[in-house]
């Protein structure tokens, strides 16, 4: 079957673009796209396109432009806040006979919402970080005792560790908190942090495959070195998890371990930036997402990988000479 996978705000993740190349068959292709004609992965690509902010009104219509141009089939996000975006809007590309991989519109404002996912934890007894969405909540919790500094400032719906700051005191923590709207106070998570790589079936709705690494080092958000790791526990949670959230397709999720207790952080219902460990070590979604656009059903293989084997990030670079850049086209 001729499978066309279009790729949105592809950015830097040229490596997932490859990987869908490795997959598509039967002259299938890979399409990416980004606002910036400089985003370095739309040129690993087999086609290209420049397209609006997607805040801007003219967006859709550029996707979807897109999408009747190139015969896509399935078109996924690389960023957070499109996520509910592609879902909210899963009817205009079902007419034309694209699959958004993406969950539901309603999961995907769940896993932005770093509140209202930790209210949801609660609900469910998922342990998670104490978070407070007001000043007089968080003083007095720490008038009783409940939380201590250090503690993490941070937006309530932010993505890309954007305006995350720690906090010593009180002070720093007024100061911070009141810089922007929308934002939350969050305890201090002491303990290793654990990135995880999971895959919901399609058709299913079966969990069919987790990784898991502790992370060891990061750089502006994401994981810089790491090694794979493996714990029942650890898989058992992530389940919990994902039937809580209705969660589908490719995930990515972060907690910590703290003294031997998992807490959950973060869920980001697309591949997240340290899935190439996870590929590299034989755990491969791409193939899955392709069988499953292809009718077939993926048996699961739950923690199929070798333990410690460490992920390191490194340069590499590509030259574009001016006359390749992607040109601006006006939307039709």
């Amino acid at each position: 079957m001729e499978t066309t996978i279009m790729i949105t705000s592809v950015g830097r993740r040229s490596k997932l673009v490859e990987y869908f190349r490795d997959e598509v068959m039967d002259g299938g292709k890979v399409i990416a796209t980004d606002c910036n004609a400089l985003a370095p992965a739309l040129y690993f690509a087999d086609g290209h396109h420049l397209v609006p902010r997607i805040d801007d009104e003219k967006y859709l219509d550029a996707l979807l432009a897109i999408c009747r141009a190139e015969n896509v089939t399935a078109i996924l996000s690389l960023i957070d806040p499109e996520l509910a975006f592609l879902a909210g809007h899963r009817h205009a590309f079902e007419e034309l006979g694209v699959t958004v991989l993406a969950p539901s519109k309603e999961a995907c404002d769940l896993a932005f919402d770093k509140y209202s996912l930790y209210e949801k934890c609660l609900e469910n007894g998922i342990p998670h970080a104490r978070t407070y969405t007001d000043l007089i909540s968080f003083e007095e919790a720490c008038a009783h005792g409940e939380i201590d500094f250090p503690v993490f400032i941070k937006p309530r719906t932010g993505s890309a560790s954007l305006h995350v700051n720690r906090a010593e005191t009180l002070e720093e923590a007024r100061l911070l908190f009141s810089a922007h709207d929308q934002m939350i106070i969050q305890q201090f998570m002491d303990g290793r942090e654990i990135g995880v790589d999971a895959y919901v079936d399609l058709l299913t709705g079966e969990v069919t495959s987790i990784f898991a690494k502790e992370k060891l080092a990061m750089r502006a958000g994401e994981t810089d070195k790491a090694k794979s790791v493996k714990s029942d526990e650890l898989f058992d949670l992530i389940r919990r998890v994902i039937k809580m959230a209705d969660l589908s397709g490719p995930l990515d999720f972060d907690l910590f371990d703290v003294d031997g207790v998992l807490y959950l952080s973060e869920i980001n219902p697309r591949f997240g930036g340290g899935y190439p460990h996870a590929y590299a070590c034989g755990v491969n979604f791409p193939r899955q997402i392709m069988r499953n656009l292809s009718g077939k059903v993926n048996e699961p293989s739950i923690g199929d990988y070798a333990e410690n084997m460490y992920m390191v990030k490194h340069d590499s670079i590509t030259i574009i000479p001016e006359a390749a850049l992607i040109p601006k086209k006006k939307i039709r």
